[in-house]
């Protein structure tokens, strides 16, 4: 079963939903993305291109996630 966790940004006006590991990627469960989901957030945040932005939420989606240009 696939498994996406999905990020919800802000930056001032701006908001975004990216996504930040899929079972795909990394073998996750919906169990592990409901438990360590904001463990593996804070990581991706820290080492990645959106540092600057507000963590304004997260979901852990079953299937195949398209994110939402406006959130």
């Amino acid at each position: 079963m696939l498994v996406t966790l999905v990020a919800i940004l802000r930056n001032g006006q701006l908001c975004l939903e990216k996504i930040v590991t899929s079972s795909e990627q990394s073998g996750i469960t919906m169990a592990a993305c409901q438990v360590n989901a904001q463990i593996g957030i804070a990581d991706w945040l820290a080492n990645g291109p959106y540092r600057e932005w507000k963590l304004e939420g997260y979901k852990c989606v079953l299937g195949k996630y398209i994110p939402k240009h406006d959130a």
